[in-house]
């Protein structure tokens, strides 16, 4: 008896054909709605891998998020903004660029980490900047209420 499994997206069981299709070319159990979405969307294939792996960790992020300014890579709306830079955002103007656009997100109160393509490319290093960046939402999904944080002076 083989398992379905449902989309990653939206949980929607999927079919047999359909799982292993979307598992075969994405990696991940995607219904149809959603595999036309990631094929319609103009995201890097780092950001999209990056933007799955924290969706198994349950991280509620959003891919291509539009803040009103600027699409970014992958979101929790209103308190995190995470951008993949690639080679080409080392060069002058695009680095100008990305830097008004972080500036923007700070005056909105939202911070931006930036991750570059290297950290993605090997498994290894992958799994603990996934590891890293889910301890980060997590930390801003459910903040430490400032009263239980424990000051110690010396």
């Amino acid at each position: 008896m083989k398992t379905h499994l449902n989309c990653l997206e939206c949980g929607k069981q999927l079919t047999e054909g359909i799982s292993e299709f979307s598992m075969d070319v994405y990696g991940y159990p995607l219904c149809l709605k959603h595999q036309t979405f990631i094929n319609e969307s103009a995201a890097a294939q780092h950001a999209i891998d990056l933007y799955f792996a924290l969706k198994t960790k349950k991280i509620p992020v959003v891919l291509e998020y539009w803040d009103g300014y600027k699409y970014v890579d992958i979101a929790i709306p209103g308190k995190l903004y995470i951008e993949v830079n690639g080679v080409h955002h080392y060069e002058s103007i695009q680095a100008l660029i990305d830097l008004r656009r972080t500036v923007y997100s700070l005056k909105e109160n939202i911070s931006t980490i930036l991750v570059p393509n290297y950290l993605l490319d090997h498994p290894g290093m992958f799994s603990l900047t996934v590891e890293e960046l889910a301890k980060a939402c997590r930390s801003l999904i459910n903040p430490i209420p400032f009263s239980n944080m424990v000051l110690s002076v010396n």
